[in-house]
């Protein structure tokens, strides 16, 4: 497995040459956007997105189980469509099939680390370690000012380091070495990532505040604590905006196609067809901003900082108003939707389409961005 994260201050730095396509296979919807390096800057040359709902017998936007044969043939007529030629591909990672751990280790040379970290390992990932890949890096250490208020056992101690452990299973890479084939995509110019790490490229840029990222997928929601630059915490909370919209169907007694469309249509602000949707939204979302606030609040706390930031991306970003639930629940921060595209330079006649689809490209834009890198 390639190396999973480099810091975001590298996105423009690296020296591929050509087009690079970036892949994000979600439950609802997978996602490509192609882009390529053109005098020093990163130029969107292509993107789409394809619905896997009814695939499944499903409707749109509905979450689905397919078989890798099932998503590379949805994969395939995606690139078709859209006149992609894969080349140089990376696709991003689930992060709930992935398993991502902040640890704290001595402060020793790289090859006492070598050694200590799969053993280390072992009491993270419940399965045995010759069945998944593993990836590995240092944490830059916490500013020492940040340090002399910390309460006690709430700060690294003197002599350690933090390490962030990823690891993907064997299994995870053999379906995706699966749709490759399928989907007849060169494997040999093909890499891998976990998704966190494709969406903090595309939206949080040089920061180095505490940012909380929250990426408000169909079955999921994916956190993502992001402090100078690197990861430091990730979570899953188990609902995303579907919940939404089931929640819509069974209140104003609707089909779940109906309850998307006024979900996209109306998202919080209020009613639809003289329908109140507001109140139902609004009774999902609590849930998981709540579980969100509260992950953000142990980081504040073991560290003695601030959240200055929260980005949302993901299809649930696109829900009208959703900022004014957020910053219910973060009052210090400020809440911004987040505008991958932004980073690349794309035809003027397409920044209005691109900013309404923006959020839920966040993902594959990071994706081919790193392919941009190898």
């Amino acid at each position: 497995m390639s190396s999973i994260l480099k810091s975001v201050a590298d996105v423009f730095s690296g020296k591929h040459r050509g087009r690079s396509l970036g892949i994000d296979i979600g439950t609802s919807y997978i996602k490509v956007v192609e882009t390529e390096r053109v005098n020093e800057k990163a130029v969107l040359k292509n993107y789409g997105e394809i619905a896997l709902g009814t695939r499944a017998g499903a409707s749109v936007g509905q979450v689905t189980n397919l078989a890798p044969e099932k998503i590379a043939e949805a994969l395939k007529d995606l690139l078709t469509e859209a006149g992609i030629v894969a080349q140089h591909t990376l696709f991003s990672i689930p992060l709930s099939s992935s398993l991502l751990s902040v640890i704290e280790l001595p402060d020793v040379k790289k090859k006492e680390l070598e050694t200590m970290i799969p053993l280390e390992a072992r009491r993270y990932i419940p399965i045995p370690l010759d069945e998944v890949s593993l990836d590995w890096w240092i944490l830059p250490k916490i500013a020492p000012e940040q340090k002399t208020t910390a309460p006690e056992g709430g700060s690294q101690p003197v002599g350690k380091i933090e390490v962030i452990i990823a690891a993907l299973h064997n299994e995870v890479m053999g379906k995706y070495q699966t749709i490759k084939q399928f989907a007849h995509i060169p494997g040999e110019a093909s890499h891998y990532e976990i998704e966190i790490f494709s969406s903090i490229r595309a939206i949080v840029g040089h920061g180095l505040d505490a940012t909380l990222v929250i990426d408000l997928g169909a079955s999921s929601t994916k956190l993502a604590l992001v402090d100078k630059g690197v990861v430091r915490g990730s979570h899953i909370i188990s609902s995303g905006a579907e919940e939404i919209t089931k929640a819509l169907a069974r209140s104003l007694s609707i089909s779940f196609d109906q309850a998307e469309e006024m979900k996209c249509r109306t998202g919080i602000l209020g009613e639809y067809e003289g329908r109140d949707v507001s109140t139902v939204v609004q009774s999902v979302l609590p849930n998981m901003m709540n579980e969100a606030s509260r992950f953000a609040l142990n980081y504040e706390q073991k560290y003695q900082t601030k959240l200055k930031k929260v980005i949302l991306v993901g299809g649930g970003a696109r829900l009208k108003g959703i900022e004014k639930i957020v910053a219910k629940y973060f009052i210090n921060a400020s809440i911004e939707v987040g505008d991958p595209f932004a980073r690349v330079d794309a035809p003027a006649s397409l920044v209005p389409t691109l900013k309404k689809l923006s959020p839920s490209f966040a993902v594959a834009l990071g994706a081919s961005l790193r392919g941009l890198e190898e």
